[in-house]
């Protein structure tokens, strides 16, 4: 695995291209009106700190979950290979959804989905539930971080360095506390489904936080940006 990274970031390095863009003034206050003001950053935070929390819950539980399902035959390890499948394009497809509806969006619904992702072996006990479990939480744990730290540098590009910190910090801590109290109602009730429930639940209310931020939003118009920035080179 390591040799392999190696060739990849090999490849990644020679095929990146860093071209830096200088915006007047004028069209950079056109880019950043797509988004929420910076007084709506809390809400944010708050979202992916619960995000953090119930995502966890599955990331860490979903193969022993698989192993007591018999239709595995002992192969529950398979289950991860798929989140792990999925994952590989997931923040290309949601950056690119997030072109064209925007971002905070295209964030509550990738939410919605994992949080239908997280619930689903509880109502759909087999092979098929946990694979459609892990299919959807695979496709958008990444996208969502991708989501959320692309929204909080867009929302103040000046101090974007420590409202990631921020928002890193929180996702942490709900990362920690996630495992701990799933494992306790697991241990009450003998199953995972009150754990499941509630993780799903949590992640349902992060999107719901975040929906008052979709008004802020308006369809990017990346094409006439472009445009405009040519212009300006051209009479430069």
């Amino acid at each position: 695995m390591a040799v392999v990274s190696a060739i990849l970031a090999f490849l990644v390095w020679i095929w990146l291209i860093d071209t830096p863009l200088i915006l007047d003034r004028k069209i950079e206050q056109e880019i950043f009106t797509q988004v929420p003001s910076v007084k709506w950053l809390p809400w944010l935070i708050v979202a992916y700190g619960l995000e953090g929390l119930g995502y966890i819950v599955t990331g860490t539980f979903i193969v022993s979950i698989a192993e007591k399902t018999p239709s595995f035959n002992g192969d529950a390890t398979f289950v991860w290979m798929i989140v792990g499948l999925a994952a590989v394009p997931s923040c290309i497809i949601w950056s690119s959804l997030a072109k064209k509806w925007g971002i905070v969006k295209s964030l509550v619904l990738a939410m919605i989905l994992q949080s239908i992702g997280i619930a689903m072996p509880v109502f759909l006990m087999s092979k098929t539930g946990l694979v459609i479990s892990a299919l959807l939480f695979g496709a958008t744990f990444m996208g969502i971080t991708t989501l959320a730290t692309t929204l909080a540098r867009q929302m103040s590009p000046s101090n974007s360095s420590r409202i990631i910190g921020y928002l890193t910090a929180i996702y942490a801590v709900g990362q920690m506390i996630g495992p701990t109290i799933a494992g306790i109602l697991s241990s009450f009730s003998h199953d995972y489904n009150s754990a499941l429930i509630g993780a799903a639940s949590v992640v349902l209310v992060g999107a719901c936080l975040l929906l008052n931020g979709i008004r802020f939003e308006k369809k990017p118009n990346i094409e006439g940006t472009c445009q405009k920035m040519m212009n300006n080179t051209i009479q430069k």
